[in-house]
């Protein structure tokens, strides 16, 4: 496979504030600071999706410069599986620590990292019935192991885990692949989906509350609100913001390229 001829940077300044905005939240969080420059409700909703702001920043960076260098090279996968197992060590150090709670609960965001870099790495394009096969099975941990300690502490990571597939082989197909053909409509109703899912999700748990199996749901999915925030943040920097979006399923159908890079 040849290696990506797409521009590492893209848009310079659309980077720099992207990169710098994303470093000032998250350091602000970690620091302890956002209810000294904010209100108290919203500074808490943002310091809750932390995990979030750190694994979209981790994941953007590997998809701008390191994944585009990496393809086609002969270091590949020594390089990649050598970033993965660095996220698993921060992750076992991060759990084992006395850090404080705001700093250890990233365990999960390395974990998930650990994962989803090594999946960004692989040969595009990828079936996407295979992502949804993969998202469904990952689903399917989730239902049938919900009352199991393990799969409820690791939700944040099988939250990213079950919506990474999704985003980048399924909707946001031209972010790894520059010729695959994607759907506009269908991009925007993902991106609704990924803000309106996590009010909802708020709503049903703190707003009304259930008991119950239904409840013991809506309290997963309050918790698995990171990924979305991530992938959101991810998929319009690329798509949006630099214009990785591949190619229109109409142009596809007429023979024209439509590339937006």
């Amino acid at each position: 496979m040849a290696a990506y001829s797409w521009p590492v940077r893209g848009n310079r300044g659309i980077t720099v504030l992207f990169y710098a905005s994303l470093l000032l939240v998250i350091v602000a969080v970690l620091a302890g600071v956002l209810p000294l420059i904010l209100p108290g409700g919203v500074a808490d909703r943002i310091g809750r999706n932390s995990e979030g702001f750190v694994l979209a920043l981790l994941l953007a960076l590997w998809i701008q410069f390191a994944r585009p260098r990496l393809v086609g090279a002969a270091r590949q996968w020594p390089l990649t599986l050598a970033a993965a197992a660095a996220c698993v060590l921060v992750a076992v150090i991060l759990l084992v620590t006395d850090a404080p709670s705001r700093l250890r609960t990233l365990n999960e965001t390395f974990l998930a990292a650990a994962v989803i870099i090594p999946y960004l790495q692989l040969r595009r394009p990828l079936p996407p019935r295979l992502a949804l096969g993969l998202s469904v099975g990952v689903l399917a941990v989730i239902v049938l192991g919900g009352r199991t300690e393990v799969v409820t502490l690791l939700a944040e990571t099988l939250g990213a885990l079950l919506l990474v597939p999704i985003a980048f082989d399924v909707v946001d197909r031209g972010i790894l692949d520059p010729r695959a053909h994607t759907s506009r409509v269908l991009r925007y109703a993902w991106y609704a989906v990924l803000v309106l899912a996590p009010v909802l999700f708020s709503v049903l748990q703190y707003g009304i509350g259930f008991s119950g199996l239904f409840g013991e749901a809506t309290r997963y999915s309050v918790r698995i609100v990171e990924a979305f925030v991530c992938l959101l943040l991810v998929e319009l920097y690329f798509a949006e913001g630099l214009g990785w979006k591949g190619r229109s399923s109409a142009a596809g159908r007429t023979g024209e390229s439509t590339v937006e890079r």
